[in-house]
């Protein structure tokens, strides 16, 4: 049996102008993944392709001292597109729903934050979606093919790692139990910074049958400390 190591991101930068960064906070957790990955003894690491992500793989294999393998980046590990969603569907729930009409006159992070939840549920439950905007079930399908993609190529009683974001992870879960789209995206709402969710996969012949690929730990933080526990 393979392993497979999925690790969120660490904190970003929210409420920032530029969000796709680490927060010095962030920056430490990355280094508290390293220090974990180091005792993992990895064959391989992939990242995704934003900002958050590269950095974090970054500053964990420099806490490392650089024992972990380079860094393979993997586009299919970026998450969900949040921010073209608030963007293109913000209006239409401002004109379907009352309860969001200060967005467009006196908007606050509450009244944002209650916006995107209801968004991102109609969206995952592809009631709502976008012109030009990746729906979730191409995003599902992405994630899945660059996982499959990373699984295949593993050799026999590999270790790998993945960081990520909490949509893909969330994603990956849901394959292990063959959940709908719409659950997919609801776990990955609780998945904290830095967090670690393993699988185990066999790593011959590997496809997607329910005896291939099973969840040993899901959501772990114990490698971090007290104050480095965030959710977003």
């Amino acid at each position: 049996m393979g392993t497979l190591y999925l690790i969120r991101h660490g904190q970003a930068s929210y409420g920032a102008a530029d969000y796709d960064h680490l927060s010095p906070r962030g920056i430490e957790q990355a280094r508290a993944v390293g220090r974990w990955a180091h005792r993992q003894r990895l064959d391989a690491l992939y990242a995704g392709p934003l900002r958050r992500q590269q950095q974090t793989a970054e500053h964990a294999r420099a806490a490392a001292d650089g024992a972990l393998p380079t860094p393979q980046p993997l586009a299919a590990l970026a998450e969900y597109p949040a921010f073209e969603l608030l963007g293109a569907l913000i209006p239409r729930l401002v004109a379907e729903d009352p309860r969001f009409s200060a967005l467009t006159t006196a908007p606050t992070p509450r009244l944002y934050d209650d916006a995107f939840h209801v968004i991102l549920s109609r969206w995952a439950r592809d009631e709502w979606t976008a012109e030009g905007v990746e729906t979730v079930a191409a995003f599902v399908a992405r994630v899945r093919d660059g996982l499959d993609r990373v699984l295949r190529a593993a050799g026999a009683g590999a270790r790998i790692a993945c960081v990520t974001s909490a949509g893909p992870i969330g994603v990956a879960v849901g394959l292990v139990f063959g959940i709908p789209a719409e659950r997919m995206v609801r776990t990955s709402i609780v998945i904290r910074n830095a967090s670690i969710t393993e699988l185990r996969f066999r790593s011959q012949d590997f496809d997607w049958q329910p005896d291939q690929l099973s969840l040993v730990t899901f959501n772990a933080t114990a490698h971090l400390p007290d104050d480095l526990h965030t959710d977003r």
